[in-house]
């Protein structure tokens, strides 16, 4: 039988157009799976798959077979140089010798001309990586904690989650799904977060999936209408945390792990406390709350109609997957393909590396984290003199403070600056990047300033948690 509405009965194919991508799509990216440490979910296994599989080790599906991958070499490793190097050549022949292919092609021509800055960017990424890849040049940039850890590491593995993300993020976006537990939950978001409901599926893709995953569902959502800029910009840097498995990748680098459960919950209470405080104070409250110029309003989450709440939910979700086709599923797929590949990797190069090298071989971060550690000394946190630094320096990248800390440091000190880590969010060696690269309204010096706002506000609560949960 067909679910009525105050419109009338939904026809059964778009009634099936939007129940089958989004059961597929809420099981490859939110469905979790207990592994042997934490959870994982369909689509991680697939990505740990092909990870292993550019890597040139052997690889496991789902524990169903497994084989030797027929090289020797990182393929992802080497694709993200290729990358890299195609951005910079086309940029070059964009601006210098102007081909037909590339100013005939707006999609080309919007990648390859672009701004001075961005340019130097990707002069300075292919640089880098060229000294990395080939292993010769200045220590301080070849290092592996700095750029050996940009290029080996985190692009690495940002190549096998792109690679697949972009074909397949459109099964919780355009299909109807993000619209069906939009109304369903509506006006509980509403009133924690001033926020539609549909955020949720950006937490929960974050959650299981990835922080660059929801970055990419929140950058895609608010170029196509269904977020302003103000609540694009507070769903990335409130929503967009890092996964739970790669979490326990960081409990387990502080030597943490065996309290996982009471540490991720600790973080979990903290990121909504902060969301539900950030969202309501500057600079956030006083982002534009409008629509994209050129696209307007594309979202009736607010819409008042007659019917159950559930009758309404399957009518608007199955409305909006009647309206997608697999022609529009292919461009936007390769559209992300440019985008990241040709514009993010060389940024992500460069400010990481750079960011790494101020962290890694200067005084810096000791310099202006004087006022955390007296910070820390007020709240009574072990070792506040030795590991003020690991407070900040997640700005340039996430692992940082694991890196710092190690195990050397006092339990409670690595339990409480290890979930300080996490629920920081803007890392601007990953999440920093892709949206300043975004048309969300947040640039660098807001970042930073959301940064320290969660620091400064998620330290106390985090302290205050752990005392009431743990027994340091």
């Amino acid at each position: 039988m067909e679910p009525n509405s105050s419109h009338g009965k939904i026809k059964t194919g778009k009634l099936l157009k939007f129940i089958i991508p989004s059961i597929i799509g809420a099981v490859l990216f939110l469905l979790p799976i207990p592994t042997e440490d934490a959870f994982n979910t369909p689509l991680g296994f697939v990505v740990d798959f092909l990870e292993d599989f550019l890597a040139g080790s052997e690889v496991s599906f789902f524990n169903l077979f497994s084989f030797q991958a027929p090289w020797d070499l990182n393929v992802a490793t080497l694709f993200a140089f290729v990358v890299i190097t195609i951005s910079l050549v086309g940029t070059i022949l964009a601006c210098i010798f102007k081909p037909a292919f590339i100013m005939n092609n707006e999609k080309l021509r919007s990648v390859f001309i672009t701004h001075p800055v961005y340019v130097a960017c990707r002069v300075l990424a292919f640089v880098f990586a060229t000294l990395v890849y080939f292993d010769f040049g200045p220590e301080f940039i070849i290092d592996g904690d700095i750029g050996g850890l940009m290029l080996f590491v985190l692009l690495t593995v940002l190549v096998p989650i792109f690679l697949i993300l972009a074909f397949i993020i459109p099964m919780i976006t355009d299909f109807g799904l993000m619209e069906f537990i939009g109304v369903l939950i509506k006006k509980i978001v509403r009133f924690l977060f001033t926020l539609p409901g549909r955020a949720s599926i950006d937490l929960a893709a974050s959650w299981f999936g990835s922080s660059a995953v929801s970055i990419i569902i929140t950058k895609n959502q608010h170029e196509k209408g269904f977020y302003t800029g103000r609540e694009a910009a507070s769903i990335a840097v409130n929503f967009s945390f890092v996964s739970l498995p790669f979490s326990f990748v960081v409990a387990r680098q502080m030597g943490i792990h065996g309290n996982f459960l009471p540490w991720y919950l600790i973080i979990c209470i903290t990121c909504i406390i902060l969301a539900m405080i950030t969202t309501r104070i500057w600079p956030l409250r006083s982002l534009p709350d409008t629509y994209l110029e050129g696209v307007g309003k594309q979202i009736d989450e607010d819409d008042a109609e007659s019917g159950s709440r559930m009758q309404k939910a399957l009518h608007t979700a199955s409305e909006r997957a009647s309206t997608v086709k697999a022609s529009d599923v292919v461009k936007s797929g390769l559209k992300c393909y440019l985008d990241v590949f040709m514009d993010l990797f060389p940024l992500i190069m460069v400010l990481g590396t750079l960011g790494l090298i101020v962290a890694e071989r200067t005084p810096f971060f000791n310099w202006i984290s004087i006022p955390m550690r007296w910070f820390l000394e007020l709240l009574r946190v072990p070792g506040a003199a030795d590991y003020a630094s690991a407070t900040l320096v997640g700005f340039a990248d996430m692992f940082l403070p694991a890196i710092i800390m190690g195990t050397s440091a006092p339990e409670a000190t690595r339990f409480i600056i290890g979930a300080l880590s996490i629920v920081q969010i803007i890392y601007m060696a990953e999440t920093g990047v892709l949206i300043i690269k975004s048309k969300m309204p947040l640039g660098f010096v807001k970042l930073l300033i959301l940064f320290l706002i969660r620091t400064i506000i998620g330290l106390p609560i985090i302290v205050l948690l752990t005392r009431l949960f743990m027994n340091f």
